[in-house]
């Protein structure tokens, strides 16, 4: 403007215009770098924008590609373990209805697998006839203790050919559960191998699990009358499925005894024409009462004069008087007056048996004195 003004008071009319067009020559240059300036930082953002939008454009295609791996490998994870697993459900819908059918563990829960044939491939043993299945249910179904455990049919869809990893899947599936799988093998059409697999029956380290392989049994014979064939097979599956049920009546008295404190009583319901049996669950029963006073179900006095009792039954007198003893001996008789009559009256038939003459007037005396306790307690006194 300074220079304006001089050129009006002093420079002539060529040099004002002159100077007119330099200006308007430099303003528009001005304007040019202006709008290329604009035009820059515009294809700049342009670009950065366009950058940016495929950057987001890669990344959501990656992401859309894991997220197709990922369900790819889930669904193939997932088929692969209804195809493998051995029961009809899953995990989570396995545990809830074995839960359900426990009573939430207040019970053990049989389950009885098909018995895998090794003359079978895959498909035979998991699609052909289920043997062994409905003889063992039904023998469980049948007998008197049907109540202590609870039986579950169809948890179990097929036999257990991958024995181990099976066996590890339905643990895994139930480890908070009190489980009994019956199972086995049959070899060449010749052999049976019944197996026996329980968990949490007792609250001890050392039983936190219990195996059970049975003896071999041979099958029948084949004959060519096939109405003695028949006969001889219901036969054989009727003896297996009577045994089996036996061993998990076993394992239902150790399970009640250490959980609730009950007596076991299988021995006294055994029919008297199966000896063998009642003993040898009379003897594995006495063992039942270390787990009961380890857990604090009954006490060590009480536990001793059902061991004697035990004892006895299995045929093992010398065993039954030194249990006997360690309750009504001499040093033991004042802790005794603290059974219960029913215990001290099943411990004086024990010394009526094993006992001298001294020993079966004491036990006599501990029966009467608690007899008299009980009716003074009826009465109010």
């Amino acid at each position: 403007m300074l220079e304006l003004y001089k050129l009006r008071r002093d420079g002539s009319y060529f040099d004002q215009q002159q100077f007119l067009h330099m200006l308007r020559e430099e303003e528009a240059a001005n304007a040019e770098n202006r709008l290329l300036q604009r035009e820059d930082r515009a294809f700049a953002v342009r670009a950065e924008e366009a950058e940016r939008n495929n950057d987001y454009e890669i990344s959501r295609d990656w992401r859309q590609a894991q997220i197709s791996v990922y369900v790819k490998a889930e669904q193939d994870r997932l088929d692969r373990n209804v195809e493998n697993s051995p029961f009809a459900y899953s995990p989570e819908e396995l545990h809830a209805v074995v839960s359900e059918r426990s009573g939430n563990g207040a019970r053990p829960v049989l389950l009885v697998a098909p018995y895998f044939d090794d003359e079978l491939n895959s498909d035979g043993n998991d699609g052909g006839p289920h043997a062994f299945r409905v003889a063992i249910r039904r023998s469980w179904i049948n007998s008197p203790w049907a109540g202590d455990v609870a039986s579950l049919d169809g948890a179990v869809k097929r036999p257990l050919r991958n024995e181990d990893v099976d066996i590890m899947l339905l643990q895994r599936a139930l480890w908070d559960l009190p489980v009994i799988l019956v199972y086995g093998d049959v070899q060449r059409g010749r052999r049976v191998w019944p197996t026996l697999i329980a968990w949490n029956i007792v609250d001890s380290p050392d039983f936190r699990s219990i195996h059970v392989n049975f003896p071999q049994l041979s099958l029948p014979v084949e004959s060519a009358d096939e109405e003695l064939r028949r006969s001889s097979r219901l036969a054989f599956e009727d003896e297996l499925g009577e045994s089996t049920a036996v061993t998990v009546a076993v394992l239902a008295e150790w399970f009640h005894l250490a959980r609730y404190g009950r007596r076991p009583r299988l021995h006294e319901t055994l029919p008297q024409d199966r000896g063998l049996e009642r003993r040898a669950a009379a003897l594995g029963l006495a063992a039942a009462y270390e787990v009961a006073v380890d857990c604090g179900r009954v006490s060590p006095d009480e536990a001793r004069a059902e061991q004697a009792v035990l004892f006895l039954a299995a045929g093992r007198p010398g065993e039954a008087r030194r249990a006997a003893m360690s309750v009504v001996g001499p040093s033991a008789a004042a802790h005794a007056e603290l059974l219960p009559p029913d215990v001290l009256r099943r411990l004086r038939d024990v010394v009526a048996e094993v006992g001298t003459a001294d020993e079966i007037a004491v036990a006599g005396r501990l029966v009467e004195e608690a007899a008299r306790r009980s009716t003074m307690r009826s009465l109010g006194w």
